[in-house]
């Protein structure tokens, strides 16, 4: 007897982002912390890192603590591979709050405030 497994499909976290940008990794999925009881598996600290092409300027998204129903998104902004002063800290249990703040940024680089 064959037992058919299935995995379900999680949808990536639509972004909108530039050209500017490369994905170094993402596992950002459409998931709500806020109305979720379980797959806090898919929380993990590394869920999407990108890196502008014009600048040596990064960002990076995780969950902190991993996989914890009390943990928070965390955003961090990074210049010259410098992690221990990141230029922008932002933390929110909200994926609607995370997604402004990191579209802002997004943008804000792009203008060049960042430089």
């Amino acid at each position: 007897m064959r037992v058919k497994s299935e995995l379900p499909i999680l949808k990536s976290q639509p972004i909108r982002i530039s050209s500017s940008w490369k994905v170094d990794y993402n596992t950002f999925v459409e998931l709500d912390p806020k109305t979720l009881n379980e797959k806090w598996i898919n929380f993990t600290e590394d869920l999407l890192q990108m890196s502008y092409i014009r600048d040596n300027i990064i960002w990076d998204i995780g969950w902190y603590p991993e996989a914890n129903p009390l943990g928070e998104y965390g955003l961090e902004l990074i210049k010259n591979l410098d992690w221990s002063n990141p230029i922008e800290s932002y933390s929110t249990k909200h994926k609607v709050a995370l997604l402004a703040k990191l579209e802002y940024l997004l943008w804000a680089v792009g203008q060049g405030y960042y430089n």
